[in-house]
């Protein structure tokens, strides 16, 4: 176990991995005080070594790239979603050949959000601390602690992972995690893609038609404004103030001024949102989302319902792997959507429209 910083330790590590057949990656960040991810470290572990690299220090990572985005070496990550989006944002492409030990992990019987820490817990008797989830990464020099959090994050994930593939091939399991592994590379999550990011401004649904139409426009301009600052969202207008001036009939500049708390907006650009409330044509935002819940039947609904929650039993996974009541809606409501692809298709497809007709 060793911390890089400096180029030709890592030219020498980076050396001794690129020939495995997979490696143990997870990434420490910093975004408390910015709208974009900085990483601060990146973990890999092989059977044999583990390292973690440090990415503020005076490096070129070009070559970690590579290994990391190289198809050939399976990637041991676990709940990565955080980790791709990291990927994402500082090589504009997302690395193949996942396998990520949550996903995996809830195709053999834990709940789908389960942690690491219980999964190496109850799969391998390892225990690990916690402590620095909330850690700043950012800060240098870096605490003996929060080196041991990070060498732990990656030290067991090999061997965890050939714990649960071990159950899932007597399962029969393993092409579902593979194609559950695989739609997580091809899902734009986070601020891979913000188009409908407005969804997640509490309270919005809440909103009749026309206000919606403007708390998404106002969430738009906040989120283009938090990305050209580098700020968190939140810290320009908060949430609870784009659903109240959406419900306000006056927008005036000086309605904005006193509706928007944050002192990180200066006036002049609070006059660039007026303009922009002002002028921004109605686009695409699926106002009426909610029009193919109303279309469907309750009972078309319960009855998907309790057939996915046996199945669920049966299978001894949970129900919300089998699919979302986003999923059901649009199975019932157009016979197509998750519930209608891959080994769901297989193993349920037919028997909802059996039910259903």
């Amino acid at each position: 176990m060793y911390l890089i910083e400096e180029q030709e330790s890592l030219d020498h590590f980076l050396s001794d991995i690129k020939n495995e057949e997979c490696i143990g990656v997870d990434t420490e960040f910093a975004r408390v005080k910015t709208y974009y991810p900085k990483l601060c470290l990146v973990q890999i572990a092989t059977p044999s070594l583990i390292a973690c690299i440090d990415c503020l220090s005076d490096i070129d990572l070009d070559g970690l790239w590579e290994i990391i985005f190289d198809e050939k070496i399976e990637k041991i990550m676990h709940s990565c979603s955080q980790d791709i989006e990291i990927f994402f944002l500082n090589k504009q492409d997302v690395p193949q050949n996942i396998f990520d030990t949550q996903i995996a992990a809830a195709f053999i019987g834990y709940s789908s959000q389960v942690g690491f820490k219980e999964l190496l817990e109850k799969e391998l008797n390892i225990t690990i601390e916690k402590s620095q989830t909330r850690s700043d990464w950012s800060k240098r020099p870096l605490a003996e602690a929060q080196l041991e959090y990070a060498f732990d994050d990656v030290e067991d994930i090999i061997e965890l992972s050939s714990s649960i593939k071990e159950k899932l091939i007597k399962l029969d399991r393993n092409e579902w995690v593979s194609e559950e592994c695989e739609n997580l590379i091809h899902k734009k999550t986070g601020l891979m893609d913000t188009s409908e990011i407005w969804k997640k401004t509490k309270g919005i649904n809440k909103l009749r038609n026309n206000q919606r139409r403007l708390a998404i426009l106002l969430s738009k301009w906040r989120e283009e404004k938090a990305a050209e600052k580098d700020l968190p969202r939140k810290w320009l207008i908060d949430d609870g103030e784009i659903i109240s001036i959406a419900k306000n009939e006056d927008l005036s500049v000086e309605t904005l001024m006193k509706s928007i708390s944050s002192n990180r907006l200066k006036k002049d650009e609070i006059k660039d949102l007026h303009h922009f409330l002002q002028n921004t044509e109605e686009t695409d935002f699926s106002l009426n989302q909610d029009n193919r819940r109303r279309k469907i039947k309750e009972e078309d609904l319960k009855a998907v319902s309790g057939y996915l929650e046996s199945r669920s039993i049966e299978l001894g996974i949970n129900k919300d792997i089998l699919g979302s009541k986003k999923d059901m809606i649009k199975f019932i409501s157009e016979r197509s959507g998750k519930l209608n692809e891959g080994w769901r298709k297989k193993l349920i497809s037919e028997d909802l429209k059996t039910l259903l007709d």
